[in-house]
């Protein structure tokens, strides 16, 4: 123990050798915790899957039979014979019986393990077999088989619970099912199955694994056991035999599970799985020892590898000892001896030695000679610490400054978590002022509360101290101040260290986050908000709607309002005006709709309603008086009008996309027959209105309509081409409602700009009438009224034969009325000068065949 104390060496090597040993035994530990607990759980898992395999297995194995069964029940002739014999002793009188008996023949004939196939006659209360001499006892009565009131009760295909056929002795089930019709079940086809050959399944499904597996009833009785010997198979056991009082409860529950017990002083895991459909339980089993198992081998190795490091670590030590260990003790007695002789005598031998001993020895003799020097050279340094401790006073005092200069509110506790350190900023979000707060507890003037719970949290610098968190991010939270007034925050927390990694105080940043917040939910409400009409958008919309897809919101109705008439409305008299529509609607809407009711616009003249818990009764009513309502406005002198659709859902079994797609349906058929007729009277109102506002533009049009079907007749144009020129002529300028009246009445010529603006009538005139079918060919007409012959007319240029024959009737038609009307900016021509006028521009700005046409007509006047 003495050599021990007086060498570092050694104490070294015990160092390492605890520390290497304090390694494995963390190590063992871990691997008892961590590696075990997994392969546990593995092993767990492995038992699942191995039992849902075995499931698996066995229904595969009963799936053909039952295929049989549903095959039979088909059957009409089993179904007729069932239906017809009334009387057990009259069933072979029945002219069906013998061939019924050949098909259970050929149905048991299928497979070896069929025992027997039977119809169950109810009316008869007996039973018709595949033997044809086969007759139940007197007192044989349907209603005490569980097989057969099982089937009768619930109405499908059932299996029975396993049990020891009477003629095989071997173990048995009963598939069967109702032979009914639209009337009612009359009887049920059975087939008894031998299931023997499960424990084939069992046995090579064991020989497969290192578990063990089984399969009981859920009565207990174990149908399959593989501790059990043959001899003793003919005796009933149960799972209660087999199993404690704790773990047979949970597998006869009925349920699903792994569980361990402890079973003779071994504990084991069990997994445990019913088989659908069936009453058979499967289990398998495994010692908790075998899962593990592979944990003892690895700790084996280790343990030898433990061995050959100490062994290793022995020889180095020794080696260490040796050559560097008692040199450095002499050495060091050596420097003892310097204080008393002023001298070191140091072996010669240790001086020429050339690693690290020899450096060491050399190096305290040339030492000696230069701690004089040291001695001087520490006073310097004195002096550089004390200007060096000036120069960090400056600097705390420049952090102090930039540290109130900051927005963000700062504040610094010491380790106990009272405040030391406190700038402007935190004064004005906390109300309190830096002398009054100094060494008070930091949740003192720090009070939060959760935004949304309204519940007192902990304290961040807490959380820093106690639970050493190295930074905490607060966010949702509320300061209540001095003054009990409540601004929202963020903060984030953050420890002050050490050179030693010791938490030595606390500093938090804090900001008032107001501003934040109200632009968070300005962004969020614009997310589900329509900008335009404050209704809820279609983001709103598809999110809600799987929300109100459930049974508690039924019935559920849907409805689609499509708004008629908004392009020809942006068309006619600008997109503002497109967007009052909307809003109107909007309103109208919101007038017409319950509290609880939804409101949507998806799309761009698209509403849509969701009326949760609203009958089809209901929705009608409502769906009534919003088009009651928007029939009674208008906009423009122009009336408003909706096609609407809806649909309902009653049941969760419909697909709500189903009656939204109804819903559509039904609005696009209402919109086929409403839309046309209201953009017709919609365009009639238009040019109503606009020749009441400018009497002018009224006489122009009549004048071209005139005009254009006289130069027809001239033409020779039948009497449908005719009124299709007239009604060209007069509607030619439609477009010009989308110009400013100020505009077209204004004194002068027009600029530039403001003679472009006015060319664009003839496009608008085009969007105006296309919406209507019964306007759609003359959109045409007037989309070209303003093509000159020699191509430098507008919008598109044409020239020649490709302007149609109506567009150049009636350009040449409105040149002359505008010609000898007096404007705003020119007096009237008189007729013979027009006249000279358009022969002029013939062949340029008018067709010359028309024009010679029109000049005949006009001349022939006189």
């Amino acid at each position: 123990m003495f050599r021990i104390k007086n060498s570092i060496v050694r104490k070294i090597g015990i160092t390492i050798f605890l520390f290497v040993l304090l390694i494995f035994v963390i190590y063992y530990n871990f691997l008892n915790i961590q590696i075990k607990s997994y392969l546990e759980q593995q092993g767990k898992e492995q038992l699942k899957n191995e039992s849902e395999y075995l499931c698996a297995e066995i229904e595969s194995y009963l799936q053909k039979y039952i295929v049989i069964v549903e095959q039979a029940k088909m059957d009409s002739e089993f179904k007729n014979i069932a239906k017809e014999v009334e009387d057990r002793y009259s069933k072979r009188e029945n002219p069906t019986y013998a061939k019924v008996c050949d098909k259970l023949v050929d149905i048991c004939s299928l497979d070896e393990n069929i025992a027997q196939a039977y119809i169950a006659l109810g009316n008869a209360d007996d039973l018709i077999t595949n033997i044809y001499d086969f007759d139940m006892e007197p007192d044989y009565d349907l209603s005490k088989r569980e097989w057969y009131v099982d089937t009768i009760e619930q109405n499908k295909t059932t299996i029975s619970a396993p049990y020891v056929d009477l003629i095989t002795h071997k173990t048995a089930i009963t598939i069967s099912a109702p032979l009914s019709d639209n009337n009612g079940v009359y009887g049920v086809f059975g087939l008894d199955i031998l299931i023997e050959d499960i424990n084939t399944i069992m046995n090579e499904f064991n020989a497969g694994i290192n578990s063990s597996v089984g399969l009981f009833y859920n009565s207990g009785r174990v149908l399959y056991y593989q501790n059990v010997n043959d001899a003793d198979k003919t005796e009933k056991i149960y799972i209660q035999d087999i199993f404690d009082e704790e773990i047979a409860p949970k597998m006869l529950s009925g349920e699903s599970g792994v569980a361990r017990y402890t079973d003779q002083g071994q504990e084991k895991y069990i997994a445990y799985f019913p088989v659908n459909n069936t009453h058979i339980i499967v289990y398998n089993e495994i010692l908790r020892s075998k899962i593990l198992a592979p944990i003892n081998q690895f700790v084996f190795v280790n343990l030898l590898i433990l061995i050959l490091i100490i062994f290793i670590l022995f020889i180095g030590l020794s080696a260490l000892e040796k050559f560097f260990s008692s040199p450095l003790i002499m050495i060091c007695k050596q420097m003892q001896n310097f204080t008393n002789e002023r001298s070191i005598k140091l072996p010669q031998n240790i001086l020429d030695r050339n690693d690290e001993i020899g450096v060491l020895g050399n190096g305290f003799i040339y030492m000696i000679k230069k701690i004089s020097n040291y001695i001087l050279r520490l006073e310097q340094k004195n002096q550089e610490l004390y200007d060096a401790k000036e120069t960090m006073n400056k600097e705390r005092l420049r952090f102090k400054t930039t540290l109130r200069s900051l927005g963000d509110g700062i504040i610094s506790t010491d380790h106990n978590g009272n405040i030391q350190i406190m700038n402007d900023a935190a004064e004005g979000l906390t109300g309190w002022q830096k002398d009054d707060a100094a060494g008070l507890p930091f949740e003192t003037i720090f009070r939060i509360i959760d935004e949304i719970s309204g519940e007192i949290t902990m304290s961040p610098v807490q959380r820093v101290l106690v639970e050493n968190e190295m930074e905490a991010v607060e966010e949702n939270i509320i300061l209540i101040k001095k003054s009990c007034e409540k601004i929202p925050i963020e903060a984030c927390t953050t420890p002050i260290l050490d050179d030693a990694g010791n938490i030595t105080g606390v500093v938090i940043v804090f900001r008032d986050c107001t501003a934040k917040k109200e632009k968070e939910a300005e962004i969020s409400y614009l997310s589900y908000h329509d900008q335009l009409t404050g209704l809820n958008n279609r983001h709103f919309f598809e999110k809600e709607l799987k929300t109100l897809d459930k049974e508690c919101h039924l019935p559920l109705s849907l409805a689609l309002i499509d708004v008629n008439g908004l392009k020809l409305t942006n068309d006619a008299f600008g997109h503002q005006e497109g967007d009052k529509l909307l809003q109107i609607i909007a309103e109208t809407l919101k007038l017409s709709c319950r509290k609880n009711d939804m409101i949507c616009r998806i799309g761009g003249d698209e509403f849509i309603l969701l009326l949760p818990k609203t009958n089809r009764d209901a929705v009608e009513r409502i769906m009534k008086r919003i088009d009651f309502q928007i029939g009674e406005l208008s906009l423009n002198d122009t009336m408003i009008s909706v096609s609407i659709g809806w649909d309902t859902k009653v049941s969760l079994e419909q697909n709500i996309m189903d009656v939204y797609a109804k819903a559509e349906e039904y609005m696009y058929h209402k919109k086929l027959t409403e839309s046309q007729n209201m953009k017709k009277k919609t365009i009639q109102t238009i040019v109503k209105t606009f020749h009441e506002n400018n009497d002018r533009e009224r006489i122009h049009s009549e004048g071209v309509g005139e005009a254009s079907r006289k130069i027809g007749e001239a033409l020779s144009l039948n009497e449908e081409y005719l009124r299709e020129v007239e009604q060209a002529g007069i509607l030619h300028d439609i477009g010009k409602v989308a110009v400013d009246v100020e505009l077209l009445k204004k004194p002068g010529k027009l600029t530039s700009s403001e003679y472009e603006i006015v060319k664009r009538h003839a496009e608008a005139g085009y969007h105006i009438l296309k919406s209507v079918d019964a306007y759609a060919n003359l959109s045409e007409y007037v989309l070209a009224h303003h093509e000159h012959w020699d191509g430098s007319g507008y919008p598109r240029g044409l020239k020649g034969t490709e302007i149609p024959l109506v567009s150049r009737i009636v350009m040449i038609a409105g040149a002359y009325e505008a010609m000898t009307t007096e404007s705003n900016y020119r007096k009237a021509l008189t007729k013979e000068e027009a006249i000279c006028e358009l022969i002029r521009c013939s062949g340029k700005q008018f067709d010359p065949r028309v024009t010679a046409v029109f000049v005949n007509v006009l001349r022939s006047q006189d």
